[in-house]
């Protein structure tokens, strides 16, 4: 008996899919039955966490399984279910307000297993894909878009039955579910408008802890040691000819030497 329990355990180890804040920008919150803790990166989340993000704040996580969790401001998600196994691989996020964006790389084939993102009044269900899923909590107003592949939208009613027959959003096409109504028929969005859209729901830049809001210090160096604010992390060699040091100077060719340093 002790073996098979040792057993299950390893398997449920194994299997567990976990999440980790790849980037936090503002105040990230993560609560689940334990407790509540603030974001920041490197923290992990999974199954039966909710995430909330506040004003002008911001998350990336990144899923074990390779699948991108993107989270704009004003947004409060739950992990409602997360398994990737060989009889059992789905995923379910309650979308309670707000917006995420999906980049899912993970194959699902809407039937034996599922990526499905709910709110309270409709479900997205898609294969490989990216989309964004945004819901008002004061309008009752889903809505989907689709940046890549295909997505199944339908709406639900009470009890969380089908409201209707699912539609499928297509590439750069929107739908629109409100409550006690069916899924709107998916409309072309005009080009511009859907690349603006993906820039604005790509979180990217510095990843930085949403407690303090200040950039991660240096590796190896001591917190006493670390540069002021506002000063280079990195040296631009680009613009020195020259590196001294108490042995000699040497020079350094701008032909032979490149180094590109990202903006702050």
């Amino acid at each position: 008996m002790k073996t098979i329990l040792v057993i299950m355990l390893f398997a449920q180890c194994v299997f567990a899919i976990d999440g980790t804040f790849m980037v936090v920008k503002g105040k990230v919150r993560v609560e689940n039955p334990k407790g509540s803790v603030i974001a920041k990166v490197g923290t992990k989340v999974q199954e039966g966490d909710t995430v909330i993000t506040e004003k002008e704040s911001r998350a990336k996580i990144a899923m074990e399984d390779r699948n991108i969790i993107n989270v704009s401001p004003d947004t409060t998600f739950k992990i409602t279910k997360y398994s990737n196994t060989k009889t059992d691989k789905n995923v379910q996020l309650n979308l309670i307000e707000g917006k995420i964006r999906n980049n899912v790389e993970e194959k699902y084939d809407n039937k034996n297993s599922k990526f499905e993102v709910r709110t309270a009044t409709a479900v997205a269900g898609v294969r490989g894909t990216q989309f964004i899923t945004s819901f008002n909590k004061a309008t009752k107003v889903t809505e989907v878009i689709t940046l890549r592949g295909q997505v199944s939208f339908q709406s639900i009613a009470a009890g969380d039955k089908p409201a209707s027959d699912p539609v499928v959003v297509n590439k750069g096409e929107k739908s629109q579910a409100q409550e006690g109504s069916t899924a709107a028929p998916p409309v072309k969005l005009p080009e511009k408008e859907v690349q603006q859209i993906e820039t604005d729901t790509a979180i990217k830049g510095k990843q930085t802890d949403s407690k303090e809001g200040a950039p991660p210090t240096q590796a190896g160096r001591p917190a006493d040691k670390q540069p002021p604010p506002g000063t280079q992390p990195l040296v631009d060699l680009n613009k020195n000819n020259q590196i001294k040091d108490d042995a000699a100077s040497r020079k350094f060719e701008k032909s032979k030497v490149k180094i590109i340093t990202q903006p702050n």
